[in-house]
């Protein structure tokens, strides 16, 4: 018994390095690396939406917008984008006080900058320029205190946008903004919002069907120079000098995407007061808490090949 078992232990062995010997010959299936990234592509989507939010504030009047844009994308690093919206903000006059607005129906931004992916690392810099098409505003219409002194409502911001994917199911990011005239009033501004996103299984016939939460949280900073305004109270008299520092905003909801369309509901608001929401925007119900639904379509030619 003994010799029997020592050469079947000895026939396992002479196998076994036969099969490893055979393992070590066997040639190994090369590791395909993946493509390089195209040299270009464009970009470019539309969006329906139910109100026209920018950092917590209605640029529509609380009423529905389209917007647009366009991206072009060179080497997987640089980008120029062109994005559009309608856009009323309620025009105000106050002659007394030597003051007109004139309402712009139309937003065009033109921005650009470096993007770019190091594995579960992304960071987006660049500047974008806010236009407005035939807005303006003027501090000085009465002719009898001076000579007419206008602007429009055009403005510049540099930013940094860093996102991390921390897990699968979490990606942070931080949305970083800066200006020293913030909508043409020589106010520097500071915006600073962390997001968190959390992508849910997907659904339906091929997992065709993708969900995500989402929220926000960030802050506007202002210098005081622009936003400075007079209160009188109507049964003392007195006067008292309000300022608007600053505010918070925030957004939470959820949306559910198929192929190259995403359905977002969300719910967004400000810390705003009724009165320093119509000193920044002329109307006092653009900042409060509300519901927001958008339908948006993206896509580009690459993706589409």
């Amino acid at each position: 018994m003994k010799k029997l078992a020592l050469a079947a232990a000895a026939s396992t062995m002479i196998v076994g390095s036969a099969f490893a010997a055979d393992l070590s010959t066997m040639p190994v299936k090369a590791v395909v690396a993946p493509p390089p990234p195209p040299m270009w592509d464009l970009a470019f989507g539309v969006t329906g939406t139910t109100d026209y939010l920018f950092r917590g504030i209605s640029q529509t009047n609380n009423n529905p917008a389209i917007q647009g844009f366009v991206e072009l994308q060179l080497f997987d690093w640089v980008y120029f984008n062109v994005w559009a919206s309608n856009q009323n903000w309620v025009a105000t006059t106050m002659e007394g006080l030597g003051y007109l607005s004139t309402n712009s129906s139309l937003e065009v931004d033109f921005s650009g900058g470096l993007r770019h992916t190091w594995g579960n690392f992304a960071l987006d810099v660049g500047a974008v320029y806010y236009t407005y098409p035939g807005g303006s505003g003027s501090n000085n219409i009465d002719p009898t205190v001076g000579s007419l002194k206008s602007t429009n409502f055009n403005y510049w911001e540099i930013y940094a946008k860093p996102s991390y994917q921390v897990a699968p199911w979490l990606n942070l990011g931080l949305n970083l903004y800066w200006t020293s005239d913030f909508a043409s009033t020589g106010t520097d501004g500071t915006a600073l919002s962390v997001t968190a996103k959390v992508p849910l299984p997907a659904f339906g016939p091929g997992g065709d069907f993708g969900w995500y939460v989402s929220g926000e949280f960030g802050h506007q900073w202002l210098s005081t120079s622009a936003y400075n305004y007079d209160v009188t109270n109507i049964f003392t008299g007195y006067t008292y000098n309000q300022t608007i520092a600053g505010y918070n905003w925030w957004n939470a909801g959820i949306a559910f995407t198929y192929k190259a369309a995403t359905l977002d509901l969300r719910y967004s608001g400000t810390d705003l007061s009724n009165e320093d929401c119509a000193f920044m925007i002329s109307n006092q119900n653009a900042c409060g808490n509300k519901f927001v639904a958008s339908l948006s379509f993206a896509t580009s030619f690459n993706a589409l090949k």
